[in-house]
This record gives C-alpha cells, sequence and structure tokens, in this order.
C-alpha cells in the first residue's frame, strides 16, 4: 500500500478549514438573529415597533413605566395615566412630567395605549386623550370630501407623521354636537365593542368636544389620557 503524507496533510487542512468556516457562519447567522430580536411590533403602517434590547428591556432611552417605540421620526416614549380630565388638563399633566398627549403612529401603539389605560381603570370601558386637533380648514365641516377622516385632523406632539394611526370609529370624525368636536380619542373596552345609541368598536378613534365628558358614567367618557417624549 503506498502512503502520501503530503496527500493527508493537505486533506487535514482542508476539513480544519471547512470546520472553522461553518462556525464562522454560525456565529453571524446568531448575531443577525439577535440583532433582529431587538426590534419587534411594527403594527399597520410605518413605525410603531417597539423597542427591545438584548436584556429583555423595552424602554432604552425612557423613564421607568414609559414604553419605547421606533418611529421614523426616532424613538419615542408612551405612558398612559389614569384620570378624568378635560383636554387641556390632560395636556398640562404630561407637560408636567416632560412630555405631551401623544399621538399614534401605528395600530400597535394605539392598542399599547388600550390595553395600559384597561390596567388603569376598574370600569369595562373608557376613552384615552391623545395628541391632536381638527385643523384650521375642516373645524366647522362635518366629513366630506374635502375634510375627510384623514386630513381632518393633525397631531399636536411633534413626533407623530402620517395617517397610518388614523383607524377611526364608523363614520368618524363627524363633528356633531354644533361641530364643537375638536379633540381626539381612543376607545378602550374589555370587550370588542361598546353600545350606547349607537355601536363604538375599541382601538379606534373618535373626535369629541375638548372639554370631554368628564364626570360621566358613560361606556365611553375619558378615563386616561396618553402622553409622549423623545427618547
Amino acid at each position: 500500500m503506498f502512503h502520501f503524507p503530503f496527500l493527508q496533510e493537505s486533506l487535514k487542512m482542508r476539513n480544519l478549514n471547512i470546520l472553522l468556516l461553518a462556525l464562522l457562519v454560525g456565529v453571524v447567522v446568531s448575531q443577525r438573529s439577535k440583532a433582529l430580536d431587538r426590534y419587534s411590533g411594527g403594527g399597520r403602517g410605518n413605525g410603531g415597533g417597539r423597542w427591545n434590547d438584548n436584556n429583555g428591556n423595552s424602554n432604552r432611552g425612557c423613564g421607568s413605566g414609559w414604553q419605547r417605540f421606533n418611529r421614523p421620526s426616532g424613538g419615542w416614549c408612551i405612558k398612559v395615566f389614569r384620570g378624568e380630565h378635560t383636554q387641556s388638563g390632560a395636556e398640562s399633566r404630561c407637560q408636567n412630567v416632560g412630555a405631551r398627549l401623544t399621538g399614534v403612529q401605528s395600530q400597535s401603539e394605539i392598542q399599547y395605549i388600550t390595553r395600559s389605560a384597561l390596567n388603569l381603570i376598574s370600569q369595562s370601558s373608557g376613552s384615552v386623550w391623545l395628541g391632536a386637533r381638527r385643523t384650521s380648514q375642516c373645524s366647522t365641516s362635518k366629513l366630506s370630501t374635502s375634510c375627510s377622516s384623514m386630513n381632518s385632523f393633525r397631531w399636536t406632539d411633534g413626533s407623530t407623521t402620517g395617517t397610518a394611526g388614523l383607524i377611526w370609529n364608523t363614520n368618524q370624525p363627524d363633528n356633531a354636537h354644533a361641530q364643537q368636536q375638536q379633540c381626539m380619542v381612543v376607545l378602550a373596552t374589555r370587550g370588542s365593542s361598546v353600545t350606547d345609541q349607537w355601536t363604538w368598536y375599541g382601538n379606534r378613534l373618535d373626535d369629541v368636544n375638548c372639554a370631554g365628558n368628564v364626570g360621566e358614567n358613560a361606556v365611553r367618557t375619558i378615563r386616561a389620557y396618553a402622553c409622549g417624549k423623545r427618547a
């Protein structure tokens, strides 16, 4: 039998190189997977995904109790507070913690806000103040071609962009009650909907009077407000 020491050494080196290459590919794939795991969510439309770091934290750059969302405009921190206030009263309370009433960039932000509100209130449903106002062009208009559900309101927090978060309840914003519905709320409910004179679906927006319906024991009473600030 013939022996070829050089050939055997060459084969050993080749096998070793293959093994090292396989290990390197495994490391790269693992690191890529970890990087992707840091970002979760997304929801409807652009942005709005929640951030998670490698330690399981989800508020990087935000204080304790605040939830970070990654928006096209940058990191955004959201926290919901319990309280039956007017819109201006809620705005003042947000400013007291260095924030503004927050708009909603995406469906995932809406869901986070309503879920947080339900964890704070004892009632089965309630509305939450958001950071938006009716535009001057549509201040006295009902729904129309020129004042639609996509352009009747503007975000006021300095961060929210676009229309992906404008997920309205049926036939809203209608600017009812003598065209005095200049502010925006989102409905939080433990069921899929609530009913008074009409049926209202959870996780959807409505236009209301900026004084709200504070003090009323109704299924859509203002029960909380959502604040937002930059991470």
